[in-house]
């Protein structure tokens, strides 16, 4: 009985052990895509109102706050509307390492504007 009570005890001690881990990770991740999204440029709010130059400051920034290799700004030369266009393959043929990313986060932003 006594070791049955011992491994209660102990089971209860990793049950909250890794609640306060995961409440921790959580936690930090919020933290750190708040600190991300406070440092970006100063971008129109609907993508498909930026010019080539918005593109390459948000390329820029997404690339350098998730430390993706150098993208070649070349390979993105158009507006908001271009990249509209474009599909996950489309991204990923341009930035074989951050295409997929950069393609969810576009797509993150155009999402808000369409439906917020």
């Amino acid at each position: 009985m006594w070791e049955k009570q011992k491994l209660a005890s102990i089971y209860s001690a990793l049950e909250d052990y890794s609640k306060q881990k995961h409440a921790h990770k959580a936690n930090n991740s919020l933290l750190t895509s708040q600190a991300i999204d406070r440092n970006e440029p100063n971008l129109p709010l609907d993508p498909r109102q930026w010019s080539r130059e918005d593109v390459a400051r948000w390329i820029h920034h997404v690339s350098t706050s998730h430390h993706l290799p150098t993208v070649h700004l070349d390979r993105f030369a158009m507006n908001g509307k271009a990249l509209c266009l474009m599909s996950m393959d489309m991204f990923v043929s341009r930035v074989p390492l951050g295409g997929k990313l950069l393609y969810k986060d576009f797509q993150l932003k155009l999402s808000r504007a369409l439906y917020s």
